[in-house]
């Protein structure tokens, strides 16, 4: 089977794979403004989308500031893989395939806790497509 496909030369899908390594990896890093964000801030946000109350508590607090420092810390690994695709292609497919996983899993958690649909259809399924998407570019940047 050939690494390529009519019309998707490795150099142009290394060009791809980098900048939707950089397009993910920046809107990730954007969770660290939730990591320094007024307490007051985070509480108004999930009124804002209407997903239910963010009640406050020590445990609350906690995991949504411990839960944006790991997503903007795997957002930074996105914009540093993305500045040499070619040597990181191995770490690339691998960090493709952890993002399907964890898309298939945020769109379980997410319906089984009874998330809004718009939530829940928003937020693990293109996490599975973007990671299905590295791994198909990263194959094609061979």
């Amino acid at each position: 089977m050939s690494a390529t496909l009519p019309g998707v030369q490795p150099q142009t899908a290394r060009r791809l794979l980098a900048s939707l390594l950089y397009l993910v990896g920046g809107m990730m890093s954007l969770a660290f403004l939730a990591v320094v964000m007024p307490t007051s801030g985070m509480v108004a946000v999930p009124d804002w989308l209407a997903v239910g109350p963010l009640h406050r508590s020590p445990l609350t607090e906690y995991l949504t500031r411990s839960l944006s420092a790991m997503y903007g810390v795997f957002g930074v690994l996105h914009l540093y893989l993305a500045r040499e695709v070619i040597r990181y292609l191995d770490v690339i497919v691998v960090l493709g395939w952890l993002t399907v996983l964890a898309g298939v899993i945020q769109t379980v958690i997410d319906f089984a806790a009874g998330m809004p649909a718009f939530w829940s259809w928003s937020e693990g399924p293109p996490t599975v497509l973007a990671g299905l998407a590295i791994i198909w570019l990263a194959r094609r940047a061979r």
